[in-house]
């Protein structure tokens, strides 16, 4: 059996280069090459265009038949020339950076008939709030916030804090809140006065002698949980609609912010051969919030790895009987989650295991078994294997070392099912050159909320629309906008993110502003 480890350890795979400054952006469109293409897809003709101009597209996947063979015969032409020559002059070009963006020339509007009604949009309500611990008056973190008997939900970010859109048509409805560790929360929408509300969780703990049970053994409980699954999780594939955030920073500073709004189709968790499909909706990215400090780092295949965190679906070694020798587990305590009773388990590597191995808890329903949430590091003596299993690329005479790696996990329970609900890597790694007196700790985060989740309806990918393990995100994401998002439910950015952000506007520039169309334009203060 091929070790899961592997999958976990590639979530991110990292690439450096030395970068003195930012680039500048002199008339992308007008740099000049030559290209022979054959009967061979438009996607090869344009990384061709991209390697040799080192240049990257954005592009709508429903725009381009990326499949669609063509000829192309360039001698000295600007990339524009090169474009019109590929796409017969269909499309218009915008610059952003080094990225070129694809689109629809712009249309004329048409009026609509007198007797043509507006379409009416749901209206949507906005719930607005800060989740806190009740007896330490503690922000509480990561706390689920979503509407009873439905799939739509989010989360609290850092500080405790919390945006929930829904149709007012569940205005009837009830908003739970609940936390690991603390009596959940209900409150009926009607009776919620304030759009920005605060909700005080009370902890709550049951203790081992009040169970009444004659032996707990931790790894009956774990073969338990795989025993289950099909019980538990879905048999059937489903269709995740999902906000992605990709956050990086270099020592305290912000250097790279992207987020986008993803559709997951989740394969059966019975059917461990066939992958989850990631395909990009719409994104938006902060235009370097301060510049890299000599070492451009990248982060790649976020999106497609993230969902390799269900560890459910990819049985990993800590739960996994062919690696369970490996591991020690304890049942640490047991808790309420959602008013059900919780195991909570941990577990460790065993003394002199030459394996990559993780250390953490894992928190399992009492009553059927399901893993509802897993929270895990790698183990000291597992660091020493990720230096060459993260680092894809780095430049000569430089350091690189893996500090923390992190992850996250936990499961939604809707219909007496359990579904993937948030996903989350954490890691820091330490990179120094003598040679260029860098000291840099770069610290990377990745975030998957799921915010609804629906049966498949059947609705074929087609392979340019997915995210690969080769794609980097942060180049695919093109610009930021403050009303980005609209009705979608998101991450609410925790205050020191928002801080960033305002302060690199008020300080860059050239401030890109987002019309009604979706086109970036600069404007110069």
């Amino acid at each position: 059996m091929k070790p899961v480890y592997g999958i976990l350890f590639i979530v991110f795979l990292l690439s450096f280069r030395i970068s003195y400054g930012q680039k500048e952006n002199n008339s992308v469109l007008d740099k000049r090459i030559t290209i022979e293409a054959k009967n061979e897809t438009i996607t090869s003709v344009l990384d061709q265009i991209s390697f040799k101009a080192q240049v990257f597209f954005s592009y709508d996947a429903s725009l381009i038949e990326a499949d669609k063979k063509a000829t192309l015969s360039i001698s000295d032409k600007s990339i524009k020339e090169t474009l019109d020559a590929l796409f017969e002059s269909k499309f218009d070009y915008k610059t952003l950076g080094d990225q070129i963006i694809i689109t629809k020339p712009e249309e004329v509007e048409v009026k609509k008939k007198e007797t043509e009604l507006p379409e009416e949009k749901p209206k949507i309500i906005h719930f607005k709030g800060k989740v806190i611990d009740r007896e330490e008056k503690d922000v509480l973190p990561y706390a689920s916030i979503s509407v009873d008997k439905s799939t739509i939900g989010t989360i609290s970010n850092a500080d405790g804090e919390f945006e929930l859109k829904i149709p007012e048509a569940m205005v009837q409805d009830t908003i739970i809140v609940s936390c690991l560790g603390y009596r959940q929360y209900r409150q009926p929408i009607n009776d919620i006065a304030d759009s920005d509300y605060t909700i005080y969780l009370q902890p709550t703990s049951v203790q081992l002698k009040k169970i009444k049970v004659t032996v707990i053994n931790p790894q009956e409980i774990i073969g338990k949980i795989l025993s289950k699954i099909s019980l538990n999780y879905s048999r059937d594939p489903e269709i995740l609609t999902s906000f992605y955030r990709e956050i990086l920073k270099q020592d305290n500073t912000y250097i790279d912010v992207a987020e986008a709004l993803l559709e997951i189709r989740k394969a059966p968790y019975e059917n461990t051969f066939t992958q989850d499909k990631v395909k990009f909706i719409k994104g938006r990215k902060n235009i370097n919030i301060k510049p890299f400090k000599v070492v451009d780092f990248k982060i790649q295949g976020g999106p497609y790895y993230i969902t390799k965190l269900d560890v459910i679906k990819t049985i990993d070694s800590f739960l996994d009987p062919e690696f369970r020798e490996f591991y020690k587990y304890s049942l640490e305590e047991i808790i309420e989650v959602d008013n059900r009773d919780t195991y909570v388990i941990r577990f460790k590597p065993k003394e002199k295991v030459d394996y990559p191995c993780y250390q953490g808890k894992l928190f399992v329903d009492m009553s059927t078994f399901a893993l509802i949430q897993a929270e895990f590091s790698l183990a000291r003596s597992g660091l020493k294997f990720a230096h060459e299993s993260l680092i894809k690329k780095k430049p000569k005479d430089f350091y690189v070392r893996p500090i923390d790696v992190d992850y996250k996990v936990s499961y939604r329970r809707n219909n007496n099912k359990w579904h993937l609900s948030t996903a989350q890597a954490s890691i820091n790694f330490k990179v120094k050159s003598k040679k260029d007196k860098i000291n840099s700790t770069f610290h990377s985060v990745s975030q998957l909320l799921v915010t609804e989740f629906k049966a498949d309806d059947g609705t074929h990918y087609k392979r340019n629309e997915l995210f690969s393990s080769k794609d980097i995100f942060t180049e695919i994401i093109t610009n930021y906008d403050e009303n980005f998002w609209g009705d979608y439910n998101t991450i609410k950015p925790s205050e020191d993110l928002r801080k960033a952000l305002r302060d690199y506007s008020l300080k860059n520039d050239t401030l890109f502003q987002i019309n009604e169309k979706g086109e970036s334009k600069a404007k110069h203060n």
